[in-house]
């Protein structure tokens, strides 16, 4: 039960603000033989001018969950890895992203490890023809 709780509250605390609905509306944006690209239509939290913090969410396919757990760091090979869902800030004008967070969880919500990568991660360019140039293109609209 403590397990539950603590989890409840880092998946709380790494996806929640007010400004964002407590249900996310995932709208499919990409898809391949190892997952399914989600953005969370729900809106992006504005951070300051020109800058929004976006959801994403990656559900894996059999054959994606394995190249994911031989990728990540501290979860067991036998981990029954099924999404991982990613905290993202956006420059929409310059085209520029940086990862915030990242939490990876089972089929039933479980949250397997969670990560605050936003002191670790640096602003990199969106290309177009990414996942996340996707997101992008989806968030920024005005």
């Amino acid at each position: 039960m403590r397990a539950f709780f603590l989890a409840t509250l880092c998946a709380g605390a790494l996806f929640s603000t007010a400004a964002w609905s407590a249900v996310p509306d995932w709208f499919l944006l990409d898809q391949n033989s190892e997952s399914s690209f989600f953005y969370d239509k729900s809106g992006g939290n504005k951070v300051r001018e020109g800058v929004i913090q976006v959801r994403t969410r990656i559900v894996y396919s059999e054959e994606g969950r394995k190249e994911a757990l031989k990728m990540l760091k501290g979860l067991p090979q036998s981990a029954v890895l099924h999404e991982t869902l990613y905290s993202y800030e956006i420059n929409c004008e310059e085209r520029e992203g940086h990862l915030l967070a990242a939490s990876h969880l089972d089929s039933t919500g479980n949250i397997l490890k969670t990560s605050d990568l936003a002191a670790v991660t640096q602003w990199q360019y969106l290309p177009a023809d990414t996942r996340m140039g996707l997101v992008l293109q989806q968030a920024c609209q005005p």
